[in-house]
């Protein structure tokens, strides 16, 4: 935001250069300051900015993450229970738009035929240009996943409801632009850019920490993209989706977990992960018992599964010895215990009661995942008919991912039940571990996981014996209601989507009103997006 609002400042300035004489114009040029950000700086800067606030303590840590049952909150269970903060909407809105903003800078400086030639000194023009449209459509469908109709810009596609970057133009109330328009524009601009791609160049020289300048990984990162957008749309259009899938498996998707799109972070605290940013002095999350008891076997068809010593810390580590990676390996399944998902009063708890994720994800440079190889397998065993060979192989790939030892990676495969519907996406949902984006449209397309396995609202959840003993005297109980906490409708089920930012309704209220009222149940919690139809 600082970045965008120095450029402004710059912008203004220099108009204020030009209109003065020659002698004043010398006067005022700084010989030591770059008259053009280098675009590698804007990249590197613009995919940190994007994962290091969408993956927060706060728009995934209470939102995703939680909603989707992989993680429970130690103090504030009604926003477990779906009660997210207005900040929440507003960050992961306003974000988009922010490195939206970057990401052109990089497509201007990549075409203008007055700057193209400086900026292939930092990376190929067709490659820059496509890694920044790989990125825009990722940021848009995420979040068009989380509210709808939203403004949109496409750097191939002059629509003229696609307004979201055109303030320059005049445009200072963008309309909304439909959500399924924007889901074919997004196909469009990730099918051209995996093509125009030139694998024989690098993309950046520097500043990529997602494939650090392999052009190769990021056309396979583009191809995958689509299997995920497409697939969205199986139950939509299912003809158009499979062919979307299909040619992104021609052209090229992920091959291994060497392919896997994940955002580097550093040691150093003001530039480590997210989420150990949330933990440098604060314990506010741990894993929700739903999804322990679905790894420990007690839920699901799957049996004990090894992922569980690598995903999660046992009880008695404590947070130091997480965050220090000091604490003992423990594979007894019986030392695991999760946070009892939206628990009214979780903070009654002592802290040995439960477990927080592993040292593997609590660590200053664990890295964001945007896609992964486990993942194309499984969308792909969907496309072909829930196929057993692609279902092993998502398995397989998320546990070598995980550091699970050969020899248990074997046991567990070979007591894999049979591959079908069922079975394939819940063991996606279990891959999808600390990707809470992903699983949640994930959720509404086909939910799964099954009830089951989750807690749904309304129902009376058994606690077990020990966290019963754990509990103070005047709070003990052995059973609660998971009751949803919202403020605009009754919940039955997983919210369907997020209510436009508050903010929006002063700075472009009639557009948001126009989107609104497209909605089923207009702005509210429980209005399903065009491809929700399961």
């Amino acid at each position: 935001m600082k970045k965008n609002l120095l450029r402004v400042i710059m912008a203004v300035m220099a108009l204020g250069i030009v209109s003065c004489d020659d002698d004043l114009e010398n006067i005022n040029v700084n010989p030591n300051q770059a008259e053009i950000v280098p675009t590698s700086n804007v990249f590197a800067s613009a995919t940190k900015q994007y994962m290091e606030t969408t993956e927060d303590g706060f728009n995934s840590g209470r939102l995703t993450l939680p909603w989707m049952q992989y993680w429970a909150q130690t103090a504030y269970a009604v926003e477990d229970a779906f009660r997210y903060r207005e900040t929440t909407a507003t960050g992961l809105y306003n974000v988009t738009y922010f490195v939206a903003t970057d990401l052109k800078y990089i497509l201007d400086q990549n075409t203008n035929e007055a700057t193209k030639g400086n900026a292939a000194a930092y990376g190929n023009n067709e490659n820059q240009i496509a890694a920044a449209r790989i990125m825009m459509a990722y940021g848009f469908y995420q979040l068009t996943n989380f509210f709808g109709d939203v403004p949109y810009y496409s750097y191939g596609n002059p629509q003229e409801s696609f307004q979201a970057l055109a303030i320059g133009d005049g445009t200072l109330s963008p309309v909304f632009a439909d959500q399924q328009d924007i889901y074919t524009d997004i196909l469009k601009e990730l099918r051209e850019s995996a093509d125009m791609i030139n694998e024989n160049e690098i993309v950046f020289v520097s500043g990529d920490n997602i494939f650090n300048g392999d052009a190769t990984k990021w056309k396979r990162f583009a191809n995958s993209l689509i299997l995920r957008v497409a697939n969205n749309t199986n139950g939509v259009d299912a003809a158009a989706a499979n062919a979307a899938i299909d040619a992104a498996i021609t052209s090229g998707v992920m091959l291994s977990n060497d392919d896997n799109a994940v955002q580097a972070f550093d040691t150093a605290d003001d530039n480590a992960s997210p989420l150990w940013q949330a933990f440098i002095a604060r314990t506010d999350f741990a894993v929700a018992s739903t999804f322990v008891n679905l790894l420990q076997g007690e839920t699901g068809t799957f049996g004990q599964d090894p992922r569980l010593f690598e995903m999660v810390a046992p009880t008695d580590a404590g947070i130091t010895s997480v965050k220090e990676a000091t604490y003992p390996r423990n594979t007894d399944y019986a030392a695991y215990e999760g946070m009892p998902y939206a628990f009214p009063n979780p903070d009654k708890f002592p802290r040995s009661a439960f477990s927080y994720a592993s040292s593997k994800v609590i660590k200053p440079d664990y890295g964001e995942v945007l896609m992964e190889f486990a993942e194309v397998q499984f969308i792909i065993s969907e496309r072909n008919g829930f196929a057993q060979g692609n279902y092993i192989a998502g398995v397989t790939a998320s546990m070598e991912k995980w550091g699970v030892s050969t020899a248990d990676i074997a046991t567990f495969v070979s007591g894999l039940p049979a591959a079908n519907r069922e079975n394939v996406l819940t063991q996606k949902y279990v891959a999808l571990y600390m990707q809470g984006h992903t699983a949640y449209a994930e959720y509404r397309r086909t939910k799964l996981p099954a009830d089951d396995i989750f807690i749904l609202p309304n129902e009376t959840v058994i606690l077990p014996q020990s966290q019963v003993d754990a509990l103070p005297a005047s709070f003990r109980v052995t059973s609660y209601v998971f009751v949803p906490q919202n403020t605009d409708v009754t919940l039955t089920e997983m919210p369907k989507r997020l209510r436009y930012p508050q903010s929006l309704q002063t700075l472009n209220r009639e557009n948001v009103q126009a989107a609104s009222a497209k909605l089923s149940n207009g702005d509210v919690l429980n209005s399903p997006l065009f491809w929700d139809v399961n």
